[in-house]
This record gives C-alpha cells, structure tokens and sequence, in this order.
C-alpha cells in the first residue's frame, strides 16, 4: 500500500510553480478515535503482510529524447492460484523432497543429445529453418525497456473491450533521475484534470515484445474512514493489436424480452444490491484456494479431512427470498405458462401462511 503523501510535490513557499498536491491531506488521528486507529494498525499491518508485487524496479519514462523520468511498475491485481514449490515422494516411510531431473534423447539412436547440439527451428514454406541462439535474440531485441509516450487522446476514445491483461500501476522513483516525483505528479494532474489518456510504447523488459498501452490517470480513493483503498497513480493497461481483434459471430436471429417482462427483472435487480453498492473482494475470499490451504493444513497436523469448503460466494437464498421473493414470484408469472403460475403462487401462499411447516419440509 502507497501513501499519498510519497506522490505528492510538498508545495514550497519559495517554488510558485509547484504543483498541487494529487490528494487531500488525511486529518490526523485524534487521541479519542480508538476504533480509528486500531483500523489504521491493522491496515498497517496488512500493508507490511502483503507483497507489494514489483514488476519492474526502475524504467525509463520518456516524454521525449532530452526529458526521462524513472518510475516502479507494480502488479495490484492479481489472481492467488495454488502454487507448487516441489514434488514429494511418498513411497518411503517419511516423505521426501524429489529432485528432478531431465536427459534429452535423439529420437532414432536414443543417445544423449548435448545441449550445444540441440538448435531452433521454423518452418516456412514447407521447408524448415535453423537458428542460432544469438540470431533468435537479435530477432526479438527490439530495444531497452522503456515507456515512450507517443500522444495523448480523450479518454472518450478508450473502449471498454480495449484490455488484453492486466493493469500495470505506475509509481515514480527518484533513484536515476532527482525531479522525477514531481514531474510525474505534474502528468497525473494534468491528465486527470483534462480527461486524458496517453498513448504509449512500452517494452517492459530487455528481448520483451513490444507493446501499445495507454496511459490512464487513476485518482485516490479513500474509505469510510479516511484510509486509503487505492493510491494515486497512473495505470497501463496493453491495447489489442489489429491481429487480436476478432469479428462477432454472425447473429441470424436476436430474441429480445418485451418491455413488461424488462421492467419486471428491473425490480428485482434494483432489489438485489450488494451493501453500499460496492463490491468489496476483501469479504469473499477465493473457496478454491482457501480450499486447497485447508486440505494441506490437515495433512500437515495429521487432522481428519474436511468434507465440504467454507464457500462464502454461494448466494443466501432466504434473505434474497425474503427481499425479492414477490418480484421474483410476479416475473416468473408473465414469463411462464398459466399452470406452472399456479403452482408458483400456490407454493408462495404455503410459505407464506405455513412458514413453519415449511422450514420443517
């Protein structure tokens, strides 16, 4: 987690030009907000527990051939999938760390080919063609790592679908060139200011391909309480190339639901609103992983294995019934055939005038 503070050019009464901070000041904790300041300690805490993911410690930022800056890429998003560090032999009577190893063979003779032997090749035309290791790396050497920006276009020209992988988070660093904070705060600003985005080359690291990326502002966000959920900063995100967009499939026949039945779901959408209207990922953690985690926790204390995972993203169906049953109960009438309306709405009076019953059922 970033501070705001790290971002911003402290204003200095002798530098008129300095440009504003990129965030409010966070009011400091009074001695009386108890319930603040355990939330700031424990979000302290979870700051230092997580990996801050760096994926790249020091580019070049280049706004042309006489200005650069450095900035740190990071990785804010990503997926948690179970990981294997090594293999286990249980054969013997304790377990044992295997040690792999791999021989490769000549397919005809079966003699051992040495790795000076073996070299890559392409085919072209029905013919197959040899390279070196040195001119396979001269073939994808297009330059040193760097982010040039080309120009800057509306963020009005950036379409939703226009997103290959993952965001790139991008945060100044001052260790090759001394400024490189404030001119960085002063793109930010300018860019969030005037709804912009920068089109940029990006070649993340040496014999890397490159990549067109656009350059997008991202401004702070803060919780309830004043802590930080997202730094500011400015965010790259890979754009598709001619050769990766592809046609929608050909649609004969579009069926669309009537306008009674559309206003009907909306009502029931409407009623079914996460709290706050924000989906907050810390309170719904991955079933697989955790899954996983709990059946190597009990092979490692030797504990009886769990029959089912504590899955917290399974919907609860009497509170959703409870909150949108009627419009539930009212679509699924105007949307299905008279006796299975029937049947709905003699189940709904059951429930509704034999709820014990029901829960004993």
């Amino acid at each position: 987690m970033f501070l705001s503070q790290d971002i911003v050019y402290r204003v200095d009464v002798t530098d008129p030009e300095a440009p504003a901070p990129l965030s409010k000041t966070t009011k400091p904790l009074q001695p009386k907000d108890g319930i603040a300041l355990l939330n700031s300690l424990l979000s302290s805490i979870k700051s230092k527990a997580m990996p801050r993911r760096t994926l790249i410690s020091n580019i070049p930022f280049e706004f042309s051939p006489s200005l650069k800056i450095t900035v740190k890429a990071f990785v804010i998003f990503k997926r948690q999938v179970p990981t294997r560090s090594c293999y286990i032999w249980l054969e013997g009577e304790t377990p044992q760390i295997a040690i792999g190893a791999t021989t490769q063979m000549a397919e005809d003779t079966a003699r051992t080919v040495d790795k000076v032997e073996i070299r890559k090749a392409f085919r072209f035309g029905g013919e197959t063609v040899t390279f070196t290791t040195e001119e396979l790396s001269s073939l994808k050497n297009f330059g040193d790592p760097v982010i040039r920006i080309l120009g800057f276009k509306p963020m009005s020209m950036l379409p939703a679908w226009a997103n290959l992988k993952v965001a790139t988070f991008l945060y100044p660093s001052e260790d090759e060139y001394i400024g490189s904070t404030r001119t960085f705060a002063a793109l930010h600003q300018s860019l969030l200011k005037k709804q912009k985005m920068g089109l940029v080359w990006y070649i993340a690291r040496k014999n890397a391909a490159p990549v067109l990326a656009a350059l997008i502002p991202g401004a702070e966000k803060l919780d309830e309480g004043e802590e930080q959920v997202m730094p500011a900063g400015l965010w790259l995100i890979p754009l598709p190339w001619a050769d990766d967009i592809r046609s929608n499939p050909e649609i004969n026949s579009l069926i669309r639901a009537p306008d009674s039945l559309v206003d009907k779901m909306r009502l029931v959408m409407e009623q079914l609103q996460l709290p706050g209207g924000v989906y907050d990922p810390s309170k719904y953690p991955n079933p697989a992983l955790q899954w996983h985690y709990r059946i190597l926790q009990a092979l490692a204390l030797e504990e009886e294995l769990p029959e089912q995972p504590d899955d917290k993203t399974i919907p609860r169906y009497r509170p959703i019934e409870k909150v949108c049953g009627l419009s539930l109960s009212l679509y699924f009438v105007a949307s299905t055939t008279p006796q299975a309306a029937a049947q709905l709405i003699l189940s709904q009076a059951r429930r509704t005038l034999h709820p014990r019953l029901e829960n004993r059922a």
